[in-house]
């Protein structure tokens, strides 16, 4: 157990970075937030957690954390500074190292390409492919997964989805025209009457503005909806189409 008391402390200073993007590219670490998913990472990818930042030393009681893995004790007014979401609950430090790169190959199954900058669009993403047996590309243009409300929104199936690192969103559309990458887009051919492939990939574009200035007309695929909508949810979106894909490819 380590008592930190001073917010100049430097692990503590780092912890706050840990708060944007930034900070987590620089240090290649994570929080996670709420005592049921770190009950759960602490269980099933021990090798992730670094870290406990404690506010009371009896809240390690119960969690099966690894072997050496250092305890933090901060008092509440430091404590709460990082309590983003005022679980009042143990914080984790885990793990977030760079992503591997995609090979630009297409494996079994789907590939979902993600540009989402939204960080819960791409966190409620990331676990709707863990549901539906997805690999996710983060193309460059996403936000870090490990933002917390990306983890918030993803739980323990950010550590359960392959997730690469790939190009951007033009990049891909004309690097890899000769693969069978089909994108989502309002203005494409009805999803449900389309022949999905396998292997596949499935792209989204921007929150807003979409992906058709680079995507060809004849590799857009749209879902139905009624007309009094005007678009669906970026996550929800994607969500429906893997279930779709799930549906014919359930392999």
């Amino acid at each position: 157990m380590h008592g930190i008391s001073s917010p100049q402390n430097p692990h503590y200073k780092n912890w706050l970075k840990l708060l944007d993007g930034r900070g987590i590219r620089k240090y290649e670490q994570a929080l996670i937030f709420g005592r049921r998913f770190i009950f759960e990472i602490a269980a099933q990818f021990p090798e992730r957690a670094i870290g406990l930042i404690l506010k009371r030393e009896s809240e390690a009681d119960g969690l099966a954390l690894p072997a050496g893995c250092p305890l933090y004790l901060l008092p509440p007014e430091l404590f709460d500074q990082l309590d983003i979401y005022g679980i009042r609950a143990p914080i984790l430090i885990v793990s977030a190292p760079p992503l591997p790169q995609w090979s630009g190959q297409l494996p079994p199954g789907l590939t979902v390409f993600v540009p989402f900058q939204n960080p819960i669009n791409l966190g409620t993403t990331i676990r709707s492919a863990a549901a539906l047996g997805a690999s996710v590309v983060l193309l460059k243009e996403a936000a870090t997964p490990y933002l917390p409300k990306s983890l918030r929104a993803a739980g323990p199936a950010i550590f359960r989805v392959p997730l690469l690192q790939g190009p951007g969103l033009e990049e891909l559309a004309s690097a890899h025209v000769h693969l069978p990458i089909y994108a989502l887009s309002p203005r494409g051919g009805n999803m449900f009457s389309f022949r999905f492939v396998n292997p596949m990939g499935l792209v989204a574009g921007l929150e807003g503005p979409g992906l058709d200035a680079y995507w060809p007309l004849e590799k857009r695929l749209s879902i139905p909806m009624d007309r009094q909508v005007e678009s669906l949810n970026a996550s929800v979106a994607m969500s429906i189409a893997m279930s779709f894909h799930k549906a014919v490819w359930p392999a």
